[in-house]
């Protein structure tokens, strides 16, 4: 069987470098401007690689003569040897002339080289010259300094103190980042974001004395996004100029966030508001979450890399993985070396990006809908489904030379024993209890209020009870004056008094045909009059019941105009709450007998309260009555902007949703910062919630069906 040689491009030069831990080498690609950090394997491995040899032949050679090749073993040497391959240090020639050849080899051999295929998600265009990056950045080396610093540091103090005095109002902007349309202002705030963010290690790069190697735009993850070439500096011997260059970004990023943060709680404009806090919110927490966490290839791990010296950690967990779990799925033990603490962190840097993948593939779902599922399905397929046909394709293609006896003896009963083994936990997992359960939307109302409305039209001459004051049934609340409806009442009592008196003047003449036509005449100006008289004491607005005045805008109804019908509030009884759930239509054979069960209710304040389910009404309406709760206004609900049939304006949902009552638990609430406290306040109304059914647990496999499920009516519904 022939094998590939492979030998070192000609155009690299190594450089020795030294460590607290020993010695290294930086290798420098003159024509492409690039550089890598390599470590005393990878430069034996290279030395070996002479265009005579394979990656095999070497790690056999290393094996067997090097103290590092004993140590690593031949399997390490070999993937080190392929990474090299990988990044484009080592490239592919022709066939190993020392390897015992059945035919020539084929001219397509010689330009062998490893393929792979082409990521949307993740490309660069370079478009500024490294000159032009230096020449910019050499300017603005004065913000790498200690009194810029100093500012820098008092900015976030400043922010951080404004965004606690202003939580509440920062609370209501966060509600509303990702609702539908907010997908495009937290495009705009990632842009620049990350615009200042590889400004500040193009800055850096040049005040520790490293040169940038260009600068450009790609995409990363979905996302369009500015991107600097600072490879060049692993050629500063000092690490913690070059972890200064690493966390540079961060620490510009962060102070953006802070001026966002300051300008947000200060500009009265609602879309420069919007934006700052847009920016506040991902300068924050996808600094901390992606390029601050040292379980993924970004900052905080070049951070990590120089703290403790170790170059190759990533390649060093991944082998340590590897080494330790092929013990569990073969009879034969890897010679990989392994330890307990790079087994740790290379489980961790799993775990990481498996969730970083989860939580892109949901958001983006949510945010795009049809087209977001689309995008997801492909790269899913890209990402994982492409990888095992190709490893497929090899594995088949080797294992046609195999006799049926030598293919039994590889697919080993030991091996079918534990893939089953995989694939039944796998499967039983699945049943498990899902970690997203369903939470549905719902509001904090008063129990039963009664609205206070007005049955004429007339001005405000006096407000006697104020938004949040104590009345009793019939207490006067206002007193409106409409002089044409006075003047109108007192005109209809002269002329049933005039009336009157002709009645007593034909009966004493005895005039019964006149009589009775004047007396029918009488009882119209009676009824009129009557109606008259009772909209003139409506001008006097009386509570309907005994409680509080909820009239936001009381104090500024004096000498307005109000018109009939107008709502002037609410009086309710303030201890008696309860929460108003919007439930899909779905959901009705769920809740619909489900009176008295438990409920969880997870305020938007971190809260946790329970309560029971009073009822649930039977009619679907696709009309939101809790316009809080809609999309336009921040909340989760979906809606578009419709008229009623009597021309009013109205907000209606995608779909048909029920009602459901549910009364509130006058205890502590659960996990709650005030758990110590004597007094626990309940949830104030307005307050935006959402509920789950204690009773009801929904299945791993039940969350991803209802998923797919939603994602494929979502584009169809487009689609029609």
């Amino acid at each position: 069987m022939s094998s590939i040689t492979h030998r070192i491009r000609p155009e690299l030069q190594f450089s020795p470098a030294r460590s607290g831990r020993g010695v290294y080498y930086i290798v420098e690609d003159s024509l492409k401007h690039r550089f890598w950090k390599i470590g005393l394997l990878e430069y034996e491995i290279c030395t070996l690689l002479d265009g005579k040899r394979s990656i095999q032949s070497v790690a056999s050679i290393l094996a067997n003569r090097s103290k590092l090749g004993v140590r690593a073993g031949v399997e390490q040497i070999v993937a080190t040897g392929m990474w090299l391959l990988r990044i484009g240090i080592v490239e592919s020639l022709g066939t190993d002339p020392t390897a015992d050849h059945g035919e020539p080899p084929k001219p397509e051999a010689a330009k062998a080289k490893p393929s792979r295929m082409f990521d949307p998600s993740f490309f660069r265009i370079p478009v500024f010259s490294p000159e032009s990056v230096d020449r910019y950045a050499r300017g603005l080396t004065w913000l790498i300094s200690v009194p810029c610093m100093v500012i820098a540091a008092i900015l976030w103090l400043v922010a951080g103190l404004m965004a606690f005095q202003n939580r509440e109002e920062l609370a209501l902007l966060g509600r509303k980042l990702f609702v539908p349309g907010s997908q495009w202002w937290l495009l705009i705030a990632w842009f620049v974001l990350k615009a200042v963010h590889e400004a500040g290690h193009a800055i850096a790069n040049t005040s520790v004395g490293a040169k940038s190697n260009g600068a450009g735009i790609g995409m990363m993850f979905f996302a369009p996004s500015p991107f600097v070439d600072v490879t060049s500096l692993w050629t500063v011997p000092n690490r913690w100029s070059r972890m200064l260059v690493s966390a540079a970004g961060m620490l510009f990023e962060i102070t953006l966030a802070a001026l966002a943060v300051i300008c947000a709680c200060t500009i009265e404009s609602s879309s420069i508001k919007f934006l700052c806090f847009t920016i506040a919110s991902l300068g924050t927490f996808t600094t901390i979450a992606f390029n601050g966490n040292p379980l993924m290839r970004y900052d905080g791990y070049y951070i990590l890399v120089d703290w403790i010296d170790r170059p190759n950690l990533w390649q060093d967990a991944s082998h340590s993985m590897k080494a330790y779990f092929s013990t569990w799925f073969s009879k034969v033990h890897s010679s990989h070396s392994w330890s307990t603490t790079l087994l740790i962190y290379g489980i961790c840097c799993w775990v990481s990006r498996i969730l970083m993948l989860i939580t892109m593939g949901w958001g983006i779902w949510l945010t795009w809908d049809g087209v977001g599922l689309a995008v997801v399905a492909f790269f899913a397929v890209l990402w994982f489904l492409v990888p095992q046909i190709s490893r497929f394709k090899v594995a088949s293609d080797s294992l046609r030379s195999l006799s049926l006896r030598d293919l039994l003896t590889w697919v080993s009963p030991f091996k079918a024993a534990r893939c089953l083994g995989v694939v039944s936990m796998v499967t039983l997992s699945a049943f498990l209890p899902s970690p997203i359960q369903i939470y549905w939307p719902a509001i904090v109302e008063y129990v039963d209020p009664s609205e206070v409305r007005t049955s004429v039209a007339g001005f405000v001459a006096e407000v006697l009870v104020h938004d949040g004051q104590g009345v009793q049934a019939g207490d006067e609340i206002l007193r409106l004056k409409n002089p044409d409806l006075e003047l109108e009442c007192l005109a209809a009592q002269s002329q049933l008094k005039a009336s009157e008196e002709k009645c007593v003047v034909l009966r004493a003449q005895r005039k019964h045909s006149e009589l009775q036509a004047e007396e029918a005449l009488k009882e119209s100006f009676s009824v009129t009059a009557n109606i008259l008289l009772a909209k003139v004491s409506a001008l006097h607005l009386k509570s309907p019941r005994d409680g509080v005045l909820i009239a936001r805008m009381s104090r500024n109804l004096l000498g307005s105009f109000v018109p009939e019908g107008q709502s002037i509030g609410m009086v309710v009884d303030p201890t008696e709450i309860e929460i108003n759930a919007s439930i899909p239509q779905y959901a009705w054979e769920t809740v619909a007998h489900q009176v008295d069960s438990p409920v969880s209710i997870a305020m938007s304040n971190g809260d946790h309260w329970t309560g029971k389910i009073r009822k649930t009404l039977p009619r679907t309406s696709d009309v939101l009555e809790s316009p809080s709760l809609a999309g336009l206004y921040g909340g989760p609900i979906t809606v578009v902007q419709s008229t009623s049939p009597n021309g009013e304006p109205q907000l209606k949902t995608e779909s048909p949703r029920l009602q459901t009552r549910i009364e509130l638990n006058k205890s502590a609430p659960k996990s709650s910062l005030l758990s110590m406290a004597k007094f626990h306040a309940p949830p104030p109304p307005g307050a935006h919630c959402s509920i789950k059914l204690e009773m009801h647990t929904e299945a791993i496999w039940e969350t991803g069906y209802r998923w797919i499920k939603a994602g494929l009516q979502t584009q169809f519904a487009q689609a029609q």
